[in-house]
């Protein structure tokens, strides 16, 4: 398998770099990737999609991920778009996916860790309703969100369906979080009436989705990590202590290289993942486990050592090293901790194919 960027997906991935260059970290990149068709790029022609792979995606994370502009793409797109592929009815894509492939509508995913699990109850009314009751936290982007795609527990097994967010019996709490650049919500349910539209095989759906979603937060937490190693990379050069830049110092180009190296191997690792999505099943779950686990390490690290290398105005608001810091602790959280996905890896190499 390729661990690298075709021509295309490298024209891509700088263009948007330039794009997403003149807005700061925080800010409002949305209406770029609209115009740039970018929200159109994982879905299949036929539901107004670009037909483009997992790994086209990836690249748009990435960029995202070093920006850290603010824009419902991994919610809308990644979370609910990819879900609903996924795991929902062909006419329910039919009818939701052409609006979050062009942008005009934004939707949530509303679910547990691992996703099929869910604190919402779901009362089947009829075949195409549900009744659902219950409250998720962590719900990204949710409070700003169109449409709310709700994994919910029946008596019969999960459903999954659609709700307008707006309709009666649904309440949306933002909450205060570390990183300011990802907004989380409560969003609570009570008799709320919703559009039953679960596919074919729910349990596999799901576990692709969630491996797509894994993954494409991997590949947003290498794009964070580069940017900190530029930047620590860049102030290297030009910092001078006693005399000389402080890149000249031993001490500091083993911390830049110890960042270098985490960051490629976590690449690697999210490059394989995003290729491994057409073979699906467990081996794809493994690839984008490792992905994860590597891409989680590797934001983290490198935040923590630029902030040490930028010295004292590393720890300033001004700077904006602080949002990577804050991006990469919560992102390692936001679907299972590091270790539970170590300990998924460590379970498939015992077993065996």
């Amino acid at each position: 398998m390729r661990l690298e960027l075709s021509e295309e997906q490298q024209d891509l991935s700088n263009s948007l770099r330039a794009s997403l260059s003149r807005t700061a970290a925080g800010q409002d990149v949305w209406p770029a990737l609209l115009e740039m068709g970018l929200t159109e790029i994982p879905f299949p022609e036929h539901v107004g999609g670009a037909g483009f792979t997992l790994k086209d995606t990836a690249v748009v994370m990435s960029e995202l991920g070093r920006s850290l502009g603010s824009a419902p793409y991994f919610s809308s797109v990644i979370l609910a778009g990819l879900t609903l592929l996924h795991a929902g009815s062909d006419a329910a894509c039919r009818q939701y996916l052409p609006s979050i492939a062009d942008g005009s509508a934004a939707a949530a995913l509303v679910t547990g860790f691992p996703f099929g699990t869910s604190l919402v109850a779901a009362r089947v009314q009829d075949s195409d309703t549900v009744v659902l009751d219950g409250a998720q936290e962590s719900v990204v982007d949710g409070s700003d969100a169109d449409v709310l795609l709700v994994v919910a527990n029946g008596s019969d097994g999960p459903h999954l369906a659609a709700i307008d967010a707006h309709a009666e019996g649904v309440i949306r709490t933002r909450r205060e979080t570390l990183d300011f650049t990802r907004e989380l919500a409560r969003v609570e349910f009570s008799g709320a009436l919703a559009h039953r539209i679960t596919g074919a095989d729910l349990s596999a759906g799901l576990d692709t989705a969630q491996a797509v979603a894994i993954t494409a937060l991997a590949a947003e937490q290498v794009g964070a990590a580069r940017a900190c190693l530029e930047m620590s990379v860049e102030y290297a050069k030009t910092r001078r202590q006693f005399g000389r830049a402080i890149g000249s110092f031993q001490a500091i180009k083993h911390r830049l290289t110890d960042m270098s190296i985490a960051i490629e191997l976590a690449e690697a690792a999210v490059l394989d993942a995003a290729g491994a999505d057409t073979r699906l099943g467990p081996e794809f779950a493994v690839a984008a486990a490792t992905a994860r686990v590597l891409a989680s390490r590797a934001a983290t690290f490198a935040a923590e050592e630029s902030i040490q290398i930028h010295g004292g105005i590393g720890f300033t608001w001004e700077h904006p090293l602080h949002r990577y810091f804050r991006r990469a602790k919560t992102s390692e959280l936001l679907f299972g901790s590091t270790t539970l996905h170590v300990a998924a890896v460590a379970a498939a190499l015992v077993q065996g194919p």
